[in-house]
């Protein structure tokens, strides 16, 4: 592995790092003091004027006639569907069901990145994609009780909405290839306003921030600026550099953060099972990065 590939794969450590601390902090300020297409709302619109502010003249202007259609397909596939089902599915089903589903994204990634782009899924990535998932199965186990506790529609929401951030990782990636990482990003961001505002302005708009707690702001903030703002530019500069089923195969760290998360900070045991489960993880996302590298 080169300097490159080694710094690539750093910050899509990362970025996993800041999804996995996410599945704590977002359940501070949803749904209990906003709903959650009403957060998207605010969490799109603060993230693209955020975006404009940092990067407002663009080095390449867009070729809208060639490109624009692409735009539209990642802005809906990326950021609208995605977000707003994800944070939907997740209020609406068990943490640990759709934890195991969203470990599904690689496999669609995969699938995707052949039926679009043609790209060859080698053995190596499938044994790889295999593994990973077993580690991120062990690691959400629960006893059959628990696992019953979710609802087959927020399921239902969740698996979409993995399969539509998968689809964006395979046609996000020639944007990237021909236009400025944060170019691409901010018109995806602005163009998902479209389709975010008529689905949450109500729950918006009926917000009271007045009666928000310090740890409320806290953690709203960490989810625009962290986890939407700065984990968004990392990801569109790593597609310039990795296949997108290597990107999609760093999803499988973010079970193993998000338990370290909460042994570090909910006082939670650390058991046998997460210790194997890591290994699986990491066996398997070595194994797809490998093969890229």
């Amino acid at each position: 592995m080169n300097s490159s590939n080694f710094k690539v794969y750093l910050i899509l450590t990362l970025v996993s790092l800041f999804y996995g601390i996410n599945y704590s902090v977002l359940k501070v300020v949803v749904p209990e003091h906003i709903g959650a297409f009403g957060f998207i709302v605010y969490r799109v619109t603060i993230s693209s004027a955020i975006f404009w502010l940092i990067y407002s003249v663009d080095k390449h202007k867009i070729d809208w006639k060639v490109d624009g259609w692409r735009l539209v397909a990642c802005a809906l596939t990326g950021v609208a569907i995605n977000q707003l089902l994800f944070y939907k599915g997740i209020s609406l089903t068990s943490a640990v069901n759709g934890s195991i589903i969203m470990t599904l994204t690689p496999v669609l990634v995969l699938i995707w990145a052949a039926f679009l782009t043609g790209e060859k899924i080698t053995p190596v990535k499938v044994v790889g994609v295999l593994i990973g998932l077993i580690g991120a199965v062990i690691i959400l186990y629960q006893p059959d009780a628990l696992l019953t506790t979710g609802d087959w529609r927020g399921d239902i929401l969740v698996l979409i909405n993995g399969a539509s951030y998968a689809c964006y990782l395979v046609i996000v990636k020639p944007l990237m290839s021909k236009y400025e990482p944060l170019t691409v990003v901010k018109w995806v961001f602005t163009i998902a306003i479209l389709f975010v505002v008529p689905v949450g302005f109500n729950e918006a708009i009926s917000v009271d921030f007045t009666c928000f707690p310090m740890e409320v702001w806290l953690s709203a903030a960490y989810a625009i600026l962290i986890v939407t703002v700065l984990v968004y530019f990392l990801n569109a500069w790593t597609l310039t550099r990795v296949n997108s089923s290597v990107v999609g195969a760093f999803i499988y760290l973010q079970p193993v953060f998000a338990t370290l998360t909460a042994i570090l900070f909910f006082c939670e045991v650390f058991l046998l099972k997460h210790l194997i489960a890591a290994t699986f993880v990491f066996s398997g996302v070595w194994l797809v990065t490998k093969k890229s590298s």
